[in-house]
């Protein structure tokens, strides 16, 4: 059985623009997405959780109505399904996302 191993700093060349999705690979129905924060998202939400964890810098995760919660390298959180929240790094941060495939990756 072939195995394909991947280099998330590879992936990371690749992340010319803020907020734009590189998928690295598929759990069963998840993806595992590298992103690059810079500046300030949309609010939104989905409809199946999403788990944040930060590879580099620090990025901020607030939630409409609710707490505005600071993530730095090393850092993990889990947004519940319909959850309205938005993210937002003010200097440039790597982030691993999982997301469920049949979630749009902008």
């Amino acid at each position: 059985m072939a195995q394909n191993v991947t280099s998330y700093k590879d992936v990371q060349a690749k992340l010319t623009q803020p907020w734009v999705h590189v998928a690295l690979g598929q759990v069963d129905d998840y993806c595992v997405y590298l992103c690059r924060f810079e500046g300030t998202y949309r609010f939104h939400q989905h409809s199946r959780d999403e788990m944040y964890l930060v590879l580099e810098g620090e990025i901020v995760i607030e939630f409409r109505g609710g707490p505005i919660l600071v993530l730095r390298q090393g850092d993990s959180l889990v947004v519940k399904a319909g959850e309205l929240h938005r993210s937002a790094a003010t200097e440039s941060a790597l982030v691993l996302m999982f997301k469920a495939r049949d979630l749009f990756a902008e």
